[in-house]
C-alpha cells in the first residue's frame, strides 16, 4: 500500500505542477536546449550576415574610389606627357633659330650678350 501512496503523491506533485505540460517537459528537455541553441546560432550568423555585407559593401566603394583615382591619375600622366612632348618640339625649333656666338645680330631673341 504504501508504493501506491508513493505513485499517488508523485501523481499529485505532478498534476500541481502542471500535469501534461510538467511531462512534456521532462521528456522534451534535449529537444527544447537543442531548439535554442539552433535559435542562438541563427542570430549569431545573421549578425555575421549584416556584418559581412558591411564589409563587401565598404569594399566595393573603395575599389570604385580606387578606379576613379587610377584613372584620374592616368588622364593626368596623359596630360603631362602631351605637354612634355609639346615643351621638346618647341625646344628642338629653338635649337634651330638659336645663335650660339656671343652678341650675334640675329639672334632671336635679342638678349645683349
Amino acid at each position: 500500500m504504501e508504493t501506491v501512496s508513493v505513485i499517488e503523491i508523485v501523481a499529485t506533485i505532478i498534476g500541481t505542477m502542471g500535469g501534461w505540460e510538467a511531462i512534456k517537459y521532462l521528456l522534451n528537455r534535449k529537444t527544447n536546449k537543442r531548439k535554442e541553441e539552433a535559435e542562438a546560432d541563427g542570430v549569431e550568423f545573421g549578425v555575421l550576415r549584416d556584418s559581412m555585407e558591411f564589409l563587401q559593401n565598404q569594399l566595393k566603394e573603395k575599389e570604385e574610389r580606387f578606379v576613379n583615382q587610377t584613372d584620374r591619375l592616368r588622364k593626368l600622366q596623359d596630360d603631362y606627357f602631351e605637354l612634355l612632348k609639346e615643351k621638346q618640339r618647341i625646344e628642338l625649333e629653338l635649337q634651330r633659330f638659336r645663335c650660339v656666338r656671343p652678341k650675334c645680330a640675329q639672334r632671336e631673341p635679342q638678349n645683349g650678350y
